[in-house]
């Protein structure tokens, strides 16, 4: 089985991490040269990058193709936000899509992730346009002033025009301008699935509060969809960089059942209110992202979702364990925003324990006491129980709920297709481990440990230093070498960091 990958944009996490996930599958992965690829300050090389995908679709003809669409439209996650060409040039990038699968086959199958664009609650323009440093909480909060003002059907110029009068009018007109033409494409990226040429769809809502005009244009692609009838196919929900884990493993799970295989999932809170607590940078809470994961995967409830839940062996295949908090804490301080650094999370970190010791189906575990980051309480009790690292065929604690959940759960997929398909072998195990031993290094290691002793001019050598006792310790709790590893800071900034394992 091969599965094309076009992935984001070249960061681990989106190039590197689903083809460890595939791996663990046993399926072979085909993805283009990262050098076409998009990064934080350039854009993806386009017309090469589709160039190289025609051709290989010719002479390597794939089961699958897994893409992020805005590498092929705007060259790239972040670029989507900054890219100036115009809606007709992007529409006819999209159009191409139509020549992947000749008439009357059923193959390539087409798995796609489309973003809607953000809208952030900051002054951090790293990521953004420009003048995002100057208007950036402006425009956050213009945005959810013409939320209300959609939604209750009626306008306040009074109001509109006190908000506006912060934003000078060319910036205005200028994100305007790009949010119109994003929001067009991405209906016609809808009209594609209704048409059967993408079979499926994830419509990512990266970095999102409760209200903005990206909530209004969800809400309007969520109509849409549903006028077309396309509920079981298009799915859209707070993500963005983990998509392409979940939409691999949606297309895993949709070939065990076809081969009569399902899969069914026990999932518990701990605490129980977790389930209720607000999630960072998501606008919704953590229950309902976790929810919407499970659902794009194709994953079978053992009942209804709920906190806790009756687990018997004849029911339950896997146990998916949310490990939360009353509050979300949040390893990274924003300016003007409240410090969730230190969370108290001890008693839930005995319950989840607990959890995972009572156990009797694998688990796929989801840390999301903290957001960009693992619990370091919970992580340490972890690394001191090999018997419970062992019980693990999923764990990720990064970023956001929606990240973390999306890549436990595709790793939990995978793993059990190379267990039910009889795939599993000292290669899927190998690769299998590494996903685990990767996650641990990025999630807990190097975020909760590491990254708060460095400064922005870090260099790698101190970097490798900092970071090598902690890897030492969790290759020795997994039983597992990894051999010779490198560590880099893939986008010359500390928020990314690479693990690469010697033959990659």
């Amino acid at each position: 089985m091969k599965a094309l990958l076009i992935p984001l944009d070249d960061r681990p996490v989106t190039y590197v991490f689903p083809s460890m996930i595939a791996n663990s599958a046993g399926i072979e992965i085909i993805a283009p040269p990262r050098s076409l690829m998009g990064s934080l300050f350039h854009a993806a090389q386009i017309d090469s990058l589709i160039g190289w995908i025609n051709t290989t679709l010719e002479r390597t003809p794939p089961d699958v193709v897994i893409i992020g669409l805005d590498s092929i439209l705007y060259g790239g996650l972040i670029t989507s936000r900054r890219c100036e060409d115009p809606a007709k040039t992007v529409s006819k990038r999209l159009a191409g899509l139509r020549k992947w699968r000749p008439p009357g086959k059923d193959k390539p199958k087409i798995f796609a992730q489309s973003s809607i664009m953000r809208i952030s609650d900051n002054y951090d323009n790293t990521e953004e346009k420009q003048y995002w440093a100057r208007y950036g909480r402006e425009i956050f909060a213009w945005s959810q002033v013409m939320y209300r003002m959609a939604k209750n059907g009626k306008a306040n110029s009074g109001l509109l025009e006190s908000f506006e009068r912060r934003i000078p009018a060319e910036i205005r007109d200028d994100y305007l301008k790009l949010r119109f033409r994003n929001f067009q494409i991405n209906q016609e990226i809808v009209d594609l699935v209704s048409d059967n040429v993408i079979d499926r769809l994830i419509i990512s809502v990266d970095d999102s509060g409760p209200q903005g005009l990206n909530v209004l244009e969800r809400e309007k692609l969520i109509q849409k969809a549903e006028q077309l009838r396309l509920n079981k196919r298009i799915f859209s929900y707070p993500g963005a960089d983990e998509v392409l884990d979940t939409l691999l493993a949606s297309w895993l799970y949709d070939q065990l059942r076809s081969l009569g295989v399902k899969i069914r999932a026990r999932t518990v809170f701990s605490p129980a209110s977790a389930a209720n607590c607000p999630s960072r940078y998501e606008g919704q809470t953590i229950g309902e992202t976790i929810e919407a994961q499970i659902r794009a995967t194709g994953i079978e409830f053992a009942g209804k979702l709920e906190p806790a839940g009756p687990e018997t062996a004849n029911t339950v295949d896997i146990t998916i364990v949310i490990h939360g908090s009353e509050v979300q804490g949040d390893h990274i301080l924003l300016p003007g925003l409240p410090d969730l650094r230190q969370v108290d999370t001890r008693s839930q970190t005995r319950e989840t324990i607990s959890m995972l010791e009572k156990a009797t189906t694998p688990c796929v575990l989801c840390d999301v006491a903290y957001a960009n980051g693992a619990d370091p309480v919970l992580s340490e009790e972890l690394i001191q129980r090999p018997d419970l690292l062992s019980k693990l065929i999923g764990y990720a604690g990064w970023n956001t709920t929606g990240n973390t959940t999306g890549s436990a759960l595709a790793m939990g997929i995978a793993r059990l297709y190379s267990i039910r398909t009889q795939r599993r072998n000292e290669a899927t195990d190998r690769a299998f481990q590494r996903c685990i031993f990767t996650r641990l290094a990025d999630d807990w290691a190097y975020q909760t440990r590491v990254r708060p002793q460095l400064n922005s001019d870090a260099s790698i050598d101190q970097l490798a230093q900092l970071i090598k006792p902690y890897l030492g310790r969790i290759g020795q709790s997994m039983k597992f070498d990894p051999g010779n590893l490198r560590v880099s800071f893939p986008w010359k900034r500390t928020f990314e960091l690479e693990v690469c394992f010697e033959d990659r």
